[in-house]
């Protein structure tokens, strides 16, 4: 909903704020006072381009300033988050700043932004109905929309686009999973060479500790055989040995231990050391016993620790990352022998898919050809009350690829006299035919317009009487469900407003003075007895200014 509208320095204008009420908001005023200046205004909010004619002083600040409601439902909210602009709880004010120096400012919600960022905040915010970019007419993208709503098709189509989306996403991983079996296939001989290699030497955990051991015996197995013979023979062999001595200062303590008890305590230590050094020996012959002089072994372990080394210097630098490599290198070639028969899935499901997107897009086109034949004919029928007497309307079909919206490609043609070929409505209509046209086709349709803003401007060019009633009319059921904002110089338009705003002009000796003045019900009257009468009003003119406000109750 747009609250309010502030204009400073705007053409002829001074400054104003402009509030609108709910539903249905009517603008009058005699030609030339600046009632289209409003819509010139709203269309600068919105993106259009701001030119010097726009510029009333040249050498102050203009500016044009917007308040609307918006309901969550519209995607603002989400379209603010998205570039970072902040929510206002409901609420978007937006501000153009156009300065003296020519550093023109955007902001939305208080926020600097580009004209760019403002066009799409702005999107679908407000329909234009008349000579406008944003005309909705004008948008081709639009027409499907609308044929889906009047061929009550909505829910049928949201279906196919959850369905649509899944057959995206499954086309998506099934080419993911071909390239990786493309890349795969190239890369499985080497991964097949590098598990047999490691098989082939096949390392066990520690492997290379014991051999590096067994190496450095084998090595060294004369200076280990020559040492350790000494050294057991020091520690066991003969009286002169350790083992030796120590007994025989076992045999010399015993003979005295009896004479002071304070020596057994010394005995037993002695003892202890006896049977340390016996332990040392057996442990020192046995490990003599591993000694061997065996060059054929040691060439062996030679070979099979170079083995293990060019596995290393490869596929890591321990044989525990040997393993996790064998089995990183398994587990890969499991993944590409699996990988043929997760394709033939893959794309098994795939088909079964488009199959069913396929089936549901030739279901909604054939029921939006049926909905476009009842669209022509309702047209037809009710285009004289519009003032489009022997117009024609035509939906036109053209088939494409499979896409987010089904497989149909739509135009919407017209032609205002008989003997005209059916063109494209956006370059055939004019202003007045294309707001005519919009709200003929509104009223077909009662759903997806809450919390939508209308504005129409020229929809009542050259028309009048039961035309003028009927338009009157559906501008005023349209406004049940939307804010619709409506320049209009005809009374049986007029007579339908919620908020009647008068744009008045007053011609000063050096300057113009616009004004936009919310009507009371008496000053109501004497609008519309103008617009009746135009200067030539008198009572009875108001009478039946009167009659027709009340009959538009």
């Amino acid at each position: 909903m747009l609250v309010e509208l502030r204009l400073k320095n705007f053409a002829i204008i001074d400054d104003i704020s402009i509030s609108f009420g709910d539903n249905l908001n009517i603008i009058t005023g005699e030609t030339g006072t600046g009632k289209s200046l409003i819509v010139d205004a709203i269309n600068i909010i919105l993106g259009d381009r701001f030119t010097s004619e726009h510029v009333k002083s040249a050498g102050e600040q203009t500016s044009v300033e917007a308040l609307f409601e918006v309901p969550g439902d519209l995607g603002i909210g989400e379209k603010l988050e998205r570039f970072g602009i902040g929510d206002s709880e409901g609420e978007l004010v937006v501000k153009r700043v156009f300065n003296p120096g020519g550093k023109n400012r955007i902001y939305i919600n208080g926020s600097i932004v580009t004209l760019g960022t403002l066009s799409e905040v702005t999107d679908g915010l407000v329909n234009m109905f008349g000579q406008h970019e944003h005309q909705d007419l004008l948008k081709k993208s639009n027409y499907l929309n609308y044929l889906d709503a009047f061929s009550e098709l909505e829910y049928e189509v949201s279906q196919y686009k959850a369905a649509y989306v899944g057959l995206v996403r499954s086309e998506s991983e099934l080419e993911a999973l071909r390239k990786k079996e493309r890349e795969g296939a190239e890369k499985e001989d080497y991964l097949r060479f590098q598990a047999e290699e490691i098989k082939k030497v096949s390392p066990a955990p520690n492997e290379d500790s014991e051999l590096e051991a067994q190496r450095v015996r084998l090595e060294n197995s004369e200076r280990f055989s020559s040492s350790l013979t000494s050294a057991t023979g020091l520690l066991y062999e003969g009286e002169s040995s350790a083992v030796g001595f120590l007994k025989q200062t076992l045999s010399h303590l015993e003979d005295v231990s009896d004479l002071d008890s304070s020596l057994g305590e010394l005995r037993e230590r002695i003892a202890a050391v006896l049977i340390e050094t016996e332990d040392v020996f057996y442990g020192l012959s046995e490990f003599a016993g591993k000694i061997e002089h065996n060059p054929e072994r040691l060439e062996e372990v030679l070979l099979r620790l170079e083995e293990i080394g060019r596995l290393k210097r490869k596929h890591g630098d321990s044989i525990e990352e040997i393993i996790k490599k064998q089995q990183q290198i398994e587990s890969e070639l499991e993944g590409l022998e699996n990988s043929a028969g997760m394709l033939e899935e893959m794309g098994r499901r795939r088909d079964l898919l488009r199959e069913k997107v396929s089936a549901a897009a030739s279901s909604i086109s054939a029921n939006r050809k049926k909905g476009a034949r009842r669209l022509e004919e309702l047209f037809c029928e009710q285009a004289e009350s519009v003032g489009l007497k022997n117009a024609r309307f035509e939906v036109e079909f053209t088939e494409k690829d499979l896409s987010g919206d089904g497989r149909d490609s739509v135009q919407f043609l017209f032609s205002a006299n008989p003997g005209q070929v059916p063109r494209p409505v956006s370059r055939v209509a004019s202003g007045g035919e294309l707001s005519r046209i919009m709200l003929l086709l509104k009223s077909f349709v009662s759903t997806g317009d809450a919390g939508s803003i209308f504005i129409f401007d020229e929809v009542d060019a050259g028309i009048g009487g039961v035309v003028a009633e009927s338009i009157g009319r559906k501008i005023k059921d349209l406004s049940d469900r939307s804010q619709v904002v409506c320049i209009t110089h005809l009374p049986q338009v007029a007579k339908f407003a919620n908020t009647h705003l008068l744009v008045a002009k007053e011609l000063g000796e050096s300057e113009t003075d616009v004004s936009v003045d919310a009507l009371s019900e008496e000053e109501r009257v004497m609008e519309i007895g103008r617009m009746l009468a135009g200067k030539s009003v008198s009572e009875k003119t108001f009478e039946v200014a009167r009659e027709l406000i009340k009959g538009a109750s």
